[in-house]
């Protein structure tokens, strides 16, 4: 039997041979692994340059492009000026609205490197609209007023401005290309004065965006988290302060499960949020879907929007977004809309998005109809089934809206919307309904 001094030389031996090679082995593994990181991140920083180059040549690119689009806008708003033919001009100002959609489309893939940004993005999205405007005009009156024809001499001037800087731009290398930080949308303020671009308002009933009307006093930080906690009801922090068309206060639950931000005036929910579950997949059925909309309702009543009306779902990620609107007497306001998430497994409203609201919502002097829903009905195509008509005040583009008899109807398996309009009988759209497993949308 071995003593407990053999024991413990035996055991020195071993640990003498051990440690050492442990250590050995450990360094190889190091080195091994060391030369691997090290082969990864040049393999990396190799890709990320290569990436880099491939992003800022695509800007350059997107930046020639948006250059030839404005200028091919300019040139039809030239033939525009000269054309005697009715049918022209309506093809000319067709012309325009998809040359200033392409245009704001190239915009938007080049990182807002300048304070210019956003007043271009304006202006070329409502000129396309407003040429819209006037296609239809012609389309229904025959001719463009003095005030019209002027309108389009601003445009014209405004555009011929911007195809020249863009020009410039590019000649100089100033167009914004991203940066090695990726920094795509940096908002830093520049030194140049913001442009100015006409104010282009088409002949609707009223002005569907633009600055948001909000009452109320500015608050202070204390005012709004005391607010947070009320429609949370839970203690919060705050996390800052969000500049830009709506100012708000912005807090985080004190165990981080939930946000909410508030408006500076007034005190204005502008959105909340928790994480869904992930349960509860699936299109629920009416009944279900009825009481999701009641829990809904709870939440919009907390943060300030009650008595609207439920128009649509969908369902994405355990969660149902309800779609929610005003109704001001008989007609629903399909433009001020408020978003509500409700957790479909949990059964608890967990979100809510006011800023198209917060940006669309006012009192309207909404006139009488003047046809009546049968004669809304005579106005459409007799192959459609109509299975339903309400009054909406409709959006026409993003400027304009319009009293309308919306319409929901079938036709060879496929439903439709056609909004009729209530005071001249014309048909101002037709959208398409999908109806899937995620709910339903318009095309």
């Amino acid at each position: 039997m071995r003593s407990a001094d053999d024991m413990k030389e035996s055991t020195r031996r071993i640990l003498t041979v051990t440690i050492p090679a442990l250590m050995a082995a450990a360094l190889i593994v190091s080195a091994v692994w060391g030369k691997a990181q090290s082969a990864r991140a040049e393999r990396f920083e190799r890709l990320s340059d290569e990436y880099i180059s491939y992003y800022t040549a695509a800007c350059a690119r997107c930046g020639r492009e948006l250059s030839a689009s404005v200028s091919q806008m300019e040139t039809s708003l030239l033939k525009l000026r000269v054309t005697g033919s009715e049918s022209n001009r309506i093809l000319a100002l067709e012309d325009i609205a998809r040359e200033s959609g392409e245009a704001a489309g190239l915009l938007s893939r080049l990182p807002q490197a300048h304070a210019a940004h956003t007043a271009l993005a304006e202006f070329l999205a409502r000129a396309g609209d407003y040429s819209r405007s006037l296609s239809k005009k012609l389309l229904s009156e025959g001719e463009l007023s003095e005030a019209d024809i002027d309108k389009l001499e601003e445009v014209l001037a405004a555009s011929e401005r911007l195809a020249r800087e863009l020009e410039e731009r590019i000649a100089n290398g100033d167009m914004p290309v991203g940066t090695e930080s990726f920094d795509f949308y940096d908002t830093a303020e520049d030194d140049e004065p913001e442009p100015e671009y006409p104010e282009l308002v088409c002949g609707g009933m009223y002005p569907a965006q633009g600055e948001p009307r909000l009452s109320g006093e500015d608050a202070s930080p204390e005012e709004a988290k005391a607010e947070a906690e009320r429609i949370l009801g839970c203690s919060v922090q705050y996390s800052g302060k969000t500049e830009g068309v709506l100012p708000a206060y912005g807090f985080t639950s004190s165990d981080g499960s939930a946000e909410i931000s508030l408006t500076v005036t007034g005190l204005h929910t502008v959105s909340v949020m928790r994480a869904p579950s992930g349960g509860g997949a699936g299109k629920p059925g009416e009944e279900e879907l009825e009481s999701l909309a009641r829990i809904g309702a709870a939440l919009l009543e907390r943060a300030g929007y009650s008595g609207l009306v439920p128009i649509r779902a969908a369902y994405e990620e355990g969660a149902a977004v309800i779609c929610c609107i005003p109704k001001q007497g008989e007609t629903l306001i399909l433009c001020d809309v408020v978003r509500v998430w409700i957790d479909m497994e949990a059964g608890e409203a967990i979100g809510l998005d006011a800023r198209e609201y917060l940006m669309n919502s006012r009192e309207r002097e909404i006139p009488a109809p003047l046809l009546t829903a049968e004669e809304a009905l005579a106005a459409v195509s007799s192959a459609l089934e109509v299975s339903g008509a309400r009054l909406v005040l409709a959006p026409l583009d993003s400027m304009t809206e319009a009293l309308c008899y919306e319409l929901r109807g079938s036709c060879r398996g496929n439903e439709y919307l056609v909004y009729i309009n209530a005071m001249n009988g014309r048909e101002e759209r037709i959208l398409r309904i999908v109806s899937d497993e995620y709910g339903e949308r318009t095309l």
